[in-house]
């Protein structure tokens, strides 16, 4: 499996623009510090990227993904830089203690009753959580267009509880926070049935898309906050 697509896992093409984003703008060496992964996936896969540049990782997910996680660490020779928790990012036990806490697509889960206040408590426990100067990187989808709204309440995970964000909602979620940096893209790749058909849209969308839509059109922000 190609790292990028064990990272992401649905929608390659454009939800790894979050990583591309990501390397252009840290501006320290990842290497040797220390990181939380909140609401991994199967393929715990931020917790891959991050440990294939020599960071170590606290890999947490829903109950049950931790020995997928490890299958796929196992196969690109990382499992030893990372461990395996379950950590409710409601309640994070651990304070100061990482230079980096990533995730991608988490935060409308948890926020699935429509309340921006479970968000903000998420984002404040995160921070509690970073070191002084330590950065949360991540990716959550947007409300974006009518369309989005519309087929997403009847075939996606908006009838089942998921909430979309606006980009004032989460500049305003970081507020606290010391910097906060985002770009937003993604339009029609999430529209494909297939995943190659996604890879062809989302192509489409990097390419000439994103450039000539509106930004609160798009339904992917990435971040990079600094406490």
């Amino acid at each position: 499996m190609d790292l990028r697509e064990a990272v992401v896992g649905w929608d390659v093409v454009n939800w790894s623009r979050a990583l591309d984003y990501w390397d252009s703008r840290l501006d320290f060496d990842p290497s040797g510090g220390r990181a939380l992964e909140l609401g991994c996936g199967g393929n715990g896969g931020l917790s891959l990227w991050l440990a294939t540049k020599g960071c170590r990782v606290l890999c947490s997910g829903y109950q049950g993904v931790e020995e997928a996680a490890r299958s796929v660490h196992r196969a690109y020779g990382v499992e030893g830089l990372i461990e395996y928790a379950t950590v409710d990012a409601c309640a994070i036990p651990h304070r100061e203690a990482f230079d980096l806490v990533c995730y991608k697509s988490m935060l409308g889960r948890i926020a699935g009753d429509g309340s921006l206040e479970v968000a903000r408590g998420v984002v404040d426990q995160i921070s509690k959580a970073l070191k002084p100067g330590g950065r949360l990187l991540f990716a959550e989808n947007l409300v974006s267009s009518g369309l989005h709204r519309a087929l997403r309440q009847r075939w996606g995970a908006g009838k089942n509880r998921w909430r979309y964000f606006t980009i004032e909602e989460l500049a305003g979620l970081h507020a606290g926070f010391g910097t906060f940096e985002y770009t937003t893209f993604g339009f029609t790749g999430c529209l494909g049935r297939t995943e190659s058909q996604r890879r062809l849209l989302g192509r489409l969308d990097g390419r000439l898309l994103d450039g000539i839509i509106p930004d609160r059109w798009h339904y992917i922000m990435a971040g990079i906050v600094t406490k």
